[in-house]
């Protein structure tokens, strides 16, 4: 029997739709959730550290692991469904590995194969043109009509990244932005920039070209920052001067109106200048959200308590 919560808002109960699937109220076999994606036939696709790769049919929760599957790791953190169907997965421990699912066959890339010494890979993009670009610790790869090739990212550990329709490229890191833009990089620090905060979580640029950009949080500054379409013009959002719950936030959605946010502290929801933020449980701790992926308007939601539908 699923629980329904009742949605706390930053300022009251509003009875929202918010339905939770954990392991005492259904089939799902760990609440430790890291990535959430949906596919084009509407199956959710879940990655645990533990379990490896799970399918959510709407009723039926079926394991893909090491021992039943192409995916030969425990550990799956990194999910992405391309605009042609094709879900994409990485996963490690014992191997590592990425595996791309096409709604029957399993294709499985090495190390080998990418032309890398290990996969690590920290997120997973589209182009305009259909590449699929793979962020990994310390440069891009990048798959393309069966074939990979390599971009060298001027620094290492590399945590997040994104692709505007014009090939300008995000990425950020753990202790600065990088834009790629016109054949070149540009170096954004808390220092030459008015980047709040060195760490960059979450990457997103709008359909009008500006980029979205989540922080690491932590004890220092952070939140989220919109960088202009021309890249010049900066506006913040912190604890400050809007309702936003947590300076970290790790993934950032946009469902056509809201831009939707992964933090630490519960949802966050930004509809034009405005902040809210929606709160699942009470209590520290009780409220980190790994992940976010959009069916039309719901909202599916991985947790370390488990997977929400929410319905705004």
């Amino acid at each position: 029997m699923a629980i329904y919560l009742c949605v706390i808002s930053s300022a009251l109960c509003t009875g929202q739709n918010v339905k939770i699937y954990d392991t005492s109220n259904s089939g799902l076999m760990d609440n430790d959730l890291w990535a959430v994606v949906v596919d084009h036939d509407g199956n959710k696709w879940l990655g645990t550290v533990k379990y490896g790769l799970i399918k959510f049919d709407g009723d039926t929760f079926t394991v893909f692991n090491k021992e039943n599957s192409a995916v030969k790791g425990d550990c799956v953190t990194t999910l992405f469904v391309d605009s042609k169907g094709n879900l994409w997965a990485e996963y490690s421990r014992p191997e590592e590995g990425i595996v791309k699912f096409d709604g029957e066959n399993w294709t499985v890339f090495t190390a080998a194969n990418l032309g890398v010494e290990s996969i690590d890979v920290r997120d997973i993009r589209e182009a305009s043109d259909g590449a699929i670009w793979f962020a990994l610790a310390n440069k891009v790869v990048i798959y393309k009509d069966g074939t990979w090739s390599t971009m060298k990212i001027p620094y290492d550990n590399i945590l997040c990244m994104d692709v505007r329709e014009d090939g300008t490229i995000a990425v950020g890191c753990d202790v600065q932005l990088l834009i790629y833009s016109n054949g070149k990089w540009k170096k954004y620090t808390e220092k030459n920039s008015e980047l709040q905060l060195g760490t960059i979580r979450g990457l997103k640029f709008r359909p009008d070209g500006a980029l979205i950009i989540g922080y690491g949080g932590g004890f220092g500054g952070g939140g989220l920052s919109v960088l202009s379409s021309n890249l010049k013009v900066w506006t913040h959002y912190n604890k400050s001067n809007s309702r936003i719950p947590d300076h970290h936030i790790r993934d950032i959605e946009y469902d056509g109106k809201n831009y939707w946010m992964a933090s630490n502290n519960g949802l966050v929801k930004k509809d034009g200048a405005d902040i809210s933020a929606v709160f699942f449980r009470e209590g520290m701790f009780k409220n980190v959200i790994s992940d976010i992926a959009l069916e039309g308007k719901t909202l599916w939601i991985a947790t370390n308590f488990g997977l929400i539908k929410y319905e705004p």
